[in-house]
């Protein structure tokens, strides 16, 4: 039974209880909804997807799950296995470390920034109305077909956003300031249609943010897109979309948009969140993260502190991290990949 299934069967059964404690209610109730209900998932779609793609993405949920499930990393030395969905940091897949390892970002960027001193904006940018898929009809109110939609898919609209995001941060007025003067965290999320529209929190020297604020009305339609300064807590009020996007974390009780939200990002492989480089590398950090915070290793990078040794044929591959004299990582041969846990 999918879970559209078990939504008629909760809407009938909850139909059912409440009428007992309404005499006025007719037997009819129950019937009502359950047409309702089959109406909405036939023929609407939620953030743009039908229920067969919500399937599609389950199914293939479902078949990664099992991948990380019974295939480990064996230990030569100790005999030891270790499951690789208790490895992975997945959105997906264990959301709770995917969760804390976000938090951990931008409480670190948010620290750096405080440290020197910089200022907070936070910015919205959207599509033009031939991105989206629907449009609102101002008489009902309700979502129709959009006559101009240009059939762009959310993934390539999520590139027109960045790039949207590039004329901003080649504007003179970040441009001119040194990569520890403009910091960024970035989240995509959906909107009703399922065209994507990001959020921004920009950090930059006060004496900027006239400059920022002047460019980003040159350079953007204001009826369409938003920029704030007064933002009070830089942390809680990007964690707040943080969370929205991110309903898995809940683990339970999962609402039908959230379901579909969840769905969404699978479906058009749209990465939720990322952020400027001015911390260290997510590669590097998940290595040493057991000597250093991500403060502490983002100073260490920043000091050219650590010798970083990678293959010719692979650059992303580390091999050897040395911190001085001291070699404080070393890939291991010790370890291979096997399945039948």
């Amino acid at each position: 039974m999918n879970y559209t299934e078990e939504l008629i069967k909760n809407e009938i059964e909850d139909k059912k209880k409440s009428s007992e404690h309404c005499s006025e209610c007719s037997s009819l109730s129950s019937l009502t909804t359950y047409k309702k209900v089959v109406d909405i998932n036939k023929k609407n779609k939620i953030y743009g997807l039908t229920l067969s793609d919500y399937n599609e993405v389950q199914e293939k949920l479902k078949k990664q799950n099992s991948f990380l499930e019974y295939n480990y990393i064996h230990d030569k030395i100790s005999n030891t296995k270790i499951p690789l969905k208790d490895l992975v940091i997945s959105a997906n897949h264990n959301p709770d470390r995917y969760h804390a390892l976000i938090q951990n970002r931008i409480n670190t960027l948010s620290n750096e920034a405080k440290e020197k001193d910089l200022f907070p904006i936070f910015m919205t940018l959207t599509l033009p109305s031939e991105f989206h898929k629907m449009k609102m009809d101002k008489k009902t109110n309700a979502l129709i077909k959009n006559q101009k939609y240009n059939h762009v898919t959310p993934k390539e609209a999520v590139k027109y956003l960045t790039k949207m995001f590039s004329k901003l941060r080649h504007d003179r007025s970040l441009k001119e300031l040194t990569k520890d003067e403009r910091m960024y965290f970035r989240v995509n999320e959906p909107h009703k249609d399922g065209t994507p529209h990001t959020h921004i929190l920009l950090f930059v020297p006060k004496s900027s943010v006239d400059r920022v604020v002047t460019a980003f009305k040159r350079l953007f339609d204001e009826k369409a897109n938003d920029i704030q300064t007064d933002i009070k807590n830089a942390t809680s009020y990007v964690m707040k979309y943080i969370n929205k996007t991110l309903p898995l974390s809940k683990k339970a009780n999962l609402s039908i948009k959230e379901k579909y939200l969840n769905a969404w990002y699978c479906k058009n492989r749209i990465i939720r969140f990322n952020c400027s480089k001015t911390l260290a590398p997510l590669s590097l950090y998940r290595l040493l993260h057991e000597k250093f915070s991500l403060k502490e290793l983002t100073t260490l990078v920043k000091k050219k502190s650590l010798a970083i040794f990678v293959l010719q044929t692979n650059r992303n591959k580390i091999m050897e991290v040395f911190f001085g004299d001291e070699l404080i990582y070393k890939r291991s041969d010790n370890f291979t990949i096997s399945n039948g846990l």
